[in-house]
């Protein structure tokens, strides 16, 4: 159930619904290596885990630091990096089943265009959605201590 994280909240919130659901934790889709390209993860590796290796620590620790500073400490731990890059938008319209959402229903409009929330978009996926096309933790190299 790699998304589970973000597949439940959609679920507990009628968002989306699945007949069935199958745990992929025991597929081997697992390991952190270095490749003549970069580096390889693979997609049932946690979360923590590939935060806390000894390679992504040394080599790559804009992805250590992301992985690390995302979420709570249980999440991390339970969290694989392939679900992290099947998170769904966290725009809280997309969220919201009261309000109309291009995501969800294509055509039905985007509130977050023009209403409160039109400046939490850092890039507009089009000009009916504002909301980021990705919003998994890779994605973040970011250091607090350092000015934008």
């Amino acid at each position: 159930m790699a998304g589970g994280t973000t597949l439940l909240d959609l679920m507990k919130a009628n968002l989306e619904e699945h007949p069935q659901l199958v745990d992929i934790n025991m597929l081997p889709f697992r390991g952190i290596e270095q490749t003549p390209d970069g580096l390889r993860i693979g997609a049932m590796e946690r979360m923590s885990d590939v935060g806390e290796n000894p390679l992504v620590l040394q080599q790559y620790p804009a992805i250590s630091e992301s992985l690390l500073l995302a979420a709570s400490p249980q999440l991390r731990n339970m969290a694989s990096i392939g679900g992290n890059i099947l998170q769904r938008t966290r725009c809280g319209y997309f969220r919201d089943a009261a309000f109309p959402c291009n995501k969800r229903v294509p055509g039905s409009g985007c509130p977050a265009l023009q209403g409160d929330n039109h400046n939490l978009a850092i890039l507009g996926t089009s000009d009916a959605c504002i909301a980021t096309s990705y919003p998994g933790d890779l994605s973040v190299a970011w250091r607090p201590w350092m000015p934008c």
